[in-house]
């Protein structure tokens, strides 16, 4: 009796989340914030005011985030286990578009650096930055934008493409692609020390958890876990 309790414990909590998730969804919600730190700031769509961006926020097509320094943001997208962190210091944007159940998600870094990782891909995923586009099937990696300079997309398990209009370049565990403007081709090359960490301490290692009100007013707890290479 005591194991099937604990089986319909299990699965109740399964189905919660799932129903959670099946109602982010339905909202046209495309990712949750998982954990913000410092001053983050959200711009919805084409709106001029910024909002302080919390725990639990949902986001939606063309949300833009800005990191100040010692500050930090993770977002999961809701359609599978995409996450990304987004460093301090950094500017990005959110592009999702609905195709059927997945998400076709588009992440453009204006300036700083964010870590992707993708494992139950469902939906096109990719970083673009003012020089380049990375597309990425489950792999994770840190992308480095320089203020009006080259792109950097290390490479951290799986492999990642990287294209412009002049070329394409592929990378894999242990190797960075570099691309110094949007007129130069991708060129990839050995990871060198100390690229492709998290040396400011923030995000290496998180266990999110944060209560979720739905539509219904009904509150649901959702637990995630998340770890980044160091």
């Amino acid at each position: 009796m005591k194991i099937k309790n604990k089986i319909t414990r299990i699965t109740l909590v399964t189905l919660a989340v799932l129903i959670t998730f099946a109602l982010l969804y339905a909202a046209e919600t495309v990712a949750i914030v998982l954990k913000s730190v410092g001053n983050v700031s959200l711009t919805h769509g084409d709106k001029a005011a910024a909002v302080k961006m919390d725990k639990g926020l949902r986001l939606q097509d063309g949300d833009k985030i800005v990191t100040a320094d010692k500050s930090f943001a993770a977002v999961r997208f809701v359609d599978d286990a995409s996450t990304i962190r987004i460093r301090a210091n950094s500017t990005c944007r959110i592009k999702a578009k609905k195709e059927k159940d997945a998400i076709l998600k588009n992440v453009y870094l204006e300036a700083g650096a964010l870590y992707a990782k993708v494992t139950q891909q469902r939906g096109k995923f990719e970083i673009s930055t003012p020089t380049s586009v990375a597309s990425v099937k489950g792999t994770e990696w840190i992308t480095e934008q320089k203020f009006e300079g080259p792109t950097l997309y290390h490479c951290l398990g799986g492999a990642v493409e990287v294209s412009n209009e002049v070329g394409t370049a592929l990378a894999r565990a242990g190797e960075t692609v570099e691309v110094l403007n949007e007129k130069t081709a991708p060129v990839t090359r050995k990871t060198r020390p100390g690229e492709g960490v998290w040396n400011d301490g923030l995000g290496l290692q998180d266990n999110y958890e944060f209560e979720f009100e739905n539509q219904s007013g009904e509150k649901k707890l959702l637990k995630f876990e998340l770890t980044t290479e160091k």
